[in-house]
C-alpha cells in the first residue's frame, strides 16, 4: 500500500459531473498540473461516502486489488474530498462503442483481477459492481482491470449483499461464462485476513475528521479483529456456491 499521504492535493478548478454517467459522482476536480479527479464528498444522503471510498481504496492496495491513484484533495471552498485520479487512457465498457466479443476478450485477459475485485466487494460488501465501474488499462504487454467506485458500499454491515444486486448478478454471469479465477479469489481473501486491526485503525484515523461523521474508528478496528476471518470464509462460500 502507498504510504498515507502527508499533504492533501489542492484543487484549482471544479466542474459538475455528468449525472447520466454516474448518479453518485457530483463533481470533478483539477489540480495545478491539470490532473483530473473524480470527487466524492460528504452529502446529506451519503454522509460516509468519502470515508468509505478511502477505506476501500486502501484495503485494495493492501491486498493487491488494483485501483486508480487516490488522495485527499482540498476543494475550492476549503473542504476535503476524496479524489480518485482519472485514468485518462483507460478503456471502459460502453454498449454500442465496444463489441461483445471485444469486451469478453478484455474480461478473459483480466479474470484474475476481476476475481480479486469481487472478493473485496463481497467482503465489505459492495452491491453495485457493474461493468461500468471496471476500468481496463494496458500496462506494457498486459491488460489489467482496475476497480473504482464504492459509493453504494456498506462498512462491514449489513451483510451479505442482496441476491438480486448488480454485484451478485454480474458475478453469477462471470461464473456462467467461466470467467473466474478461484485461486486469485482465495489469495485476495487470505490477504484480507492478514490485514490487522491496527492497519484499519490507522487508515480511518488518517481520514479527515469531516468524513468520519461520528464513526468510531476504535469500534471499526475491533470489528475487523473479531470478524475478518469468519467474513472471509463466508465470502468464499458465497462466491463459490
Amino acid at each position: 500500500m502507498n504510504q498515507l499521504p502527508l499533504l492533501p492535493i489542492q484543487l484549482v478548478d471544479e466542474q459538475p459531473a455528468d449525472r447520466s454517467v454516474s448518479k453518485d459522482l457530483l463533481f470533478i476536480g483539477f489540480d495545478e498540473q491539470d490532473r483530473r479527479y473524480a470527487l466524492k464528498t460528504v452529502e446529506p444522503a451519503a454522509p460516509l461516502l468519502p470515508l468509505t471510498e478511502w477505506l476501500c481504496y486502501h484495503l485494495c492496495r493492501l491486498v493487491g486489488v488494483i485501483t486508480p491513484e487516490f488522495s485527499i484533495v482540498i476543494r475550492l471552498d476549503g473542504t476535503p474530498a476524496f479524489g480518485s485520479r482519472w485514468e485518462e487512457n483507460a478503456r471502459e465498457f460502453s454498449p454500442g462503442k465496444v463489441s461483445e466479443a471485444q469486451f469478453l476478450g478484455w474480461l478473459q485477459r483480466t479474470r484474475a483481477d476481476t476475481s480479486g475485485m469481487f472478493g473485496m466487494d463481497g467482503f465489505m460488501p459492495n452491491p453495485d459492481r457493474h461493468m461500468g465501474n471496471i476500468l481496463f488499462v494496458q500496462t506494457g504487454a498486459r491488460l489489467r482491470a482496475l476497480a473504482f467506485d464504492w459509493s453504494r458500499t456498506a462498512i462491514f454491515e449489513p451483510w451479505p449483499w442482496d441476491a438480486g444486486c448488480n454485484s451478485a448478478q454480474n458475478w453469477n454471469w462471470f461464473k456462467s461464462i467461466g470467467n473466474i479465477d478461484e485461486a486469485m479469489l482465495d489469495t485476495r481473501l487470505q490477504r484480507l485476513r492478514s490485514v490487522t486491526e491496527k492497519q484499519v485503525f490507522e487508515i480511518l484515523q488518517a481520514a479527515p475528521e469531516l468524513w468520519r461523521n461520528n464513526v468510531s474508528i476504535e469500534s471499526a478496528a475491533q470489528w475487523w479483529q473479531t470478524n475478518r476471518d469468519n467474513r472471509a470464509k463466508a465470502v468464499s462460500d458465497l462466491l463459490k456456491s
